[in-house]
């Protein structure tokens, strides 16, 4: 038995195969590695040039979006101007609070605040611009027809040289410009002389010795941004020498404007609620009147409205 398994070859082990196969599946194992790390290096590279792309193109949109806001806002301040270096002396007060709109909006732009909000603030801004625009368009409307009522009445007060010297002191009054205030202005004005008949009837009448009294009416035109309340209105009528109507010299008949102290003769009250108000005022405290033109001026205690005239012969 021993000898029989002497002869026989012994076999050999060989390992070979096995650590062949172990390193194939470490290859393996690390190249998957490696190209799941390429694809996720891959999707963030992609990932992030979107996302630049993205920031990139919102910074344009932004920028244009400004770009928009400021040419916006520099029309409605150019458009502005424009009506303001026509009418500058009314516009003083007005022009600040424009400006000061005008930095908020551009302060906004700056920090690129939220877009709406600075749309809100340009609408507002230009809802006042053209506020003033029309208001300034209305100022110039009225200007222009007392300009023309007193070219009219400069005519007829140069055929009347035998007036007095404070006739002729009116007559450099309605010469001067009228001044018209931005809150209050009134237009319709009317001197109407009256003739009381029986039972209290009212006709009209141009002849001096029937003439029983004078009614004085106009309006006060409405203006949203005037302060509502009760106003004082005085009515000055002067005869043809010059001489204001009154009831007497002392100073609860007369009344004080840019400085002056003024002898009025008639004084009422109305209540002004930013809409057009119409005023009337009767006088009756002249027993005789004269013949020739005579001379009708409406105030406030700021303002002087307009003028007016009549004749009686």
């Amino acid at each position: 038995m021993d000898s029989n398994n002497k002869n026989q070859p012994t076999e050999k082990k060989n390992p070979a195969p096995v650590e062949k196969n172990t390193n194939e599946n470490v290859y393996r194992g690390t190249i998957l590695v490696l190209v799941l790390i390429i694809g996720v290096l891959t999707f963030m590279l992609i990932t992030s040039r979107q996302s630049l792309r993205d920031v990139s193109t919102e910074r344009t949109i932004v920028t244009d979006r400004n770009v928009e806001l400021e040419e916006e806002l520099n029309s409605i301040l150019a458009e502005y101007n424009q009506i303001k270096n026509e009418y500058d002396s009314v516009l003083t007060t007005q022009d600040s609070i424009i400006q000061a709109n005008a930095e908020e909006i551009r302060r906004l732009i700056a920090q690129q605040a939220d877009y709406r909000r600075i749309q809100r603030n340009l609408r507002m801004l230009q809802e006042i611009t053209q506020n003033y625009v029309r208001e300034m368009d209305s100022l110039y409307t009225v200007n222009k027809v007392l300009r023309d009522e007193n070219i009219v009445m400069q005519e007829e007060i140069q055929r009347f040289t035998r007036r007095t010297t404070e006739l002729a002191q009116t007559k450099e009054e309605l010469e001067g410009k009228v001044e018209v205030a931005s809150a209050l202005r009134a237009f319709q004005i009317e001197a109407t002389p009256l003739r009381i008949r029986g039972r209290g009837r009212e006709e009209e009448t141009d002849r001096s010795r029937r003439t029983d009294q004078i009614r004085v009416c106009f309006t006060v035109a409405g203006n949203p941004v005037a302060s509502p309340g009760n106003k004082n209105a005085y009515v000055r009528i002067a005869d043809p020498t010059g001489t204001i109507l009154r009831v007497s010299d002392d100073d609860q008949y007369s009344f004080v404007i840019a400085g002056d102290t003024l002898q009025f003769t008639m004084r009422d009250q109305f209540n002004y609620q930013n809409m057009d108000t119409e005023v009337c005022m009767d006088w009756f405290g002249t027993d005789e009147y004269e013949d020739g033109l005579y001379l009708v001026s409406v105030f406030t205690d700021e303002y002087r409205l307009g003028e007016t005239q009549f004749s009686l012969r």
